[in-house]
Formats: structure tokens, sequence, C-alpha cells
């Protein structure tokens, strides 16, 4: 999966490579509202009929099927085939629902991911995870389908406001928390007025790399892979409450607040050292926004329910003895989880 990763600065050149095995008439280009206004000279040397261009609007509230039917629309009107290809060029979102489009369109379409948010970079595009959310659950609809490319600049990222940075930051905490002292002490250093710059894209390709490395040995998340979720359990729960009730509150916010969660679990159960638990605590709290219970205890454990990781009675968690010593398929019950929710 690694060599379908192109870290570049010459966007339209890898594009440009990458689409040269397509006729014309076979390439789409899948925007939100802000990635067409911002990134669409990546295509200036392509001459596409306007009806391939498809913008969705942008934001989580639009991850749907509504949205997923629109591209599945167009295509159709405009005689795509699965030979055909569909460039997804966004954030997270983007990636997600034309990754899953793309996957289901013909039984299968080609499909290319150029990632404009941190975020994006170092977790959406990469890995094959597809999806939408659905009936208020985050990423309930969804397939594993690995795309034909990801290119990836961190230049797009010179523009983007600080809460996006440490959206995608919260990602790359959790990568060096499942690989090693060293790399999580580079992480907690990092310097968000640089992105844009030689050093952060080390600490992305570093990032991509410990992704892509635990996705291609378990790529459908059948072991191994299910410590990707680290963190998620409990934000996804916190995102899903968010999202319904129209509250602000970015996805890296959500997992950051979940790894203190597992953290502590992870302290209770694994005895994870308490000192570095207090660390990495501080730094989520210094950086990110306070949290605002947004449901009692009992309904964010209720939502852990349905997470696609269970198979028992429980919730199903990975939890770390120490940064880059992990194990998954770990169970907690309500009273564990609550306590557990009360340290965020």
């Amino acid at each position: 999966m690694i060599n379908n990763i192109i870290f570049t600065r010459d966007v339209p050149d890898a594009l440009r490579e990458k689409l040269a095995v397509f006729d014309s008439e076979d390439i789409f280009v899948l925007m939100d509202e802000h990635s067409r206004e911002f990134c669409a000279t990546c295509f200036d040397f392509l001459t596409l009929p306007e009806k391939h261009w498809i913008t969705l609007p942008a934001g989580e509230s639009h991850k749907s099927l509504d949205s997923v039917a629109t591209i599945w629309r167009v295509l159709s009107e405009q005689g795509a085939r699965r030979k055909s290809v569909l460039v997804n060029i966004g954030g997270g979102v983007i990636t997600d629902l034309g990754g899953f489009a793309a996957s289901c369109f013909k039984r299968g379409m080609h499909c290319l991911n150029i990632p404009t948010t941190l975020l994006a970079q170092v977790d959406a595009s990469v890995g094959g995870k597809t999806g939408f959310d659905f009936m208020g659950l985050k990423n309930e609809i969804g397939t594993f389908s690995i795309p034909d490319g990801v290119i990836i600049d961190n230049r797009f990222l010179a523009t983007l406001p600080k809460r996006q940075l440490l959206s995608g930051l919260a990602e790359m905490l959790k990568h060096a928390l499942l690989a090693d002292e060293e790399h999580l002490a580079e992480i907690m250093q990092a310097d968000l007025d640089e992105v844009s710059g030689e050093e952060f894209f080390h600490l992305i390709r570093r990032s991509v790399a410990i992704k892509a490395a635990i996705v291609q040995s378990d790529p459908k998340e059948k072991g191994l892979r299910k410590a990707l979720n680290f963190g998620h359990t409990v934000g996804h729960a916190i995102e899903s409450v968010a999202i319904a009730k129209g509250m602000e509150i970015y996805h890296g916010d959500a997992v950051a607040y979940g790894m203190i969660a597992e953290l502590y679990l992870s302290v209770r159960k694994m005895q994870f050292d308490e000192r570095h638990y207090e660390a990495i605590r501080k730094f989520i709290r210094e950086r990110y926004p306070i949290y605002v219970p947004v449901a009692v205890p009992d309904k964010l454990y209720e939502l852990m329910l349905h997470d696609k990781k269970n198979e028992r009675t429980g919730v199903n968690f990975t939890l770390l003895r120490r940064p880059g010593e992990f194990e998954i398929d770990n169970y907690c019950g309500r009273e564990e989880i609550v306590e557990a929710l009360k340290q965020i």
C-alpha cells in the first residue's frame, strides 16, 4: 500500500503522471466548495467538461447518503465507466465519500486521493477505509477500498486555521503512541507554525508510514489494525452526539478527548505509566478546546456499544502498556468507561 503514496512538492506533475493512462472523458473530479476555490489550479493542465467537476457543500454534516447519491448521479449521467477515475481533492469528508462512491460505482472504478488537510494527509486518505455517517452514527456505512494513489503535499497546509491543524495532530499523536517513545517526543514538540516546511513534512511521512505498515499487515481490520482505533471508540461517540446536536467539534478534538479516556483505562488495566499519562493529558488540555460534555456518560456508553469492533458484551478497546506496546481486544464494562469519561 505504501507504494501508492506519493510525497511531492509538485502535485500537478504527479497528477499528470497518474492520469496519463486515462482518456479525458474518463476523468472526474470531486471537491467540496472550499477545495474547489483554493485547489482547482492543480488541474489547470486538464481540459475537462464542466459536468465532470462534482462539487459538494463542505462539512461533516454533508458526509451522508445524499452526498454519495449526488456523486453517483453525476457519474451515471456523464457516462462514467469502470475504467474511469474519480479524483478526490479535499479533506477527509471528501476522500471518504469519494472513495466509497468509487468503490461501489460499476462495482468499483478507479480512485485517486489528493488530501488537502493535515487530518486527511495522515489518516483519512490513506488506509482504504471509506464511508459516510448514517442514523447519527459515525462512518456507519462503508467499505475497505485502497485508492490507486494518494498524492501528499504539505504546502496545502499553509493556509489552514490552527484548529484544523490540531485536528490532524491528534491522529499523529495517536500514531506516535502506537510507534515508540522517540516519535512521540517529536510530535509533542512539533511546530504548527511551520507545517509547510521540510521538517514537518518528515513528521507527516513518518506518521503515514506507521499507519501504512499496520494497514498492510491487516487491511480489513481482523486483528492488528484495530490498534488504529485507539482514541476513536470514545472519540466517535462524542463526535456522533455533537454532530446530531449541531455542535462545533472537530474530529481531532474528539479523538484527543478519547485518547485521554483510553489512556486512563490503560493506566488502570495495563499499568501505563501514570506520570506519562498526566504529561500527555496536559499536552492535550493545553492545546485543544476545553471539553464540554455533549451527553451524559450513559448515552456515550450506549453509542460505544454500536462500535464495529465489538464482538461480545462490553466495549472493545485497544490499550497501551507503554508507547509502542499495545494490546487489542480489551473489553471494558460500563463502570470503567464512565470513570474514564470523567477524566476528560
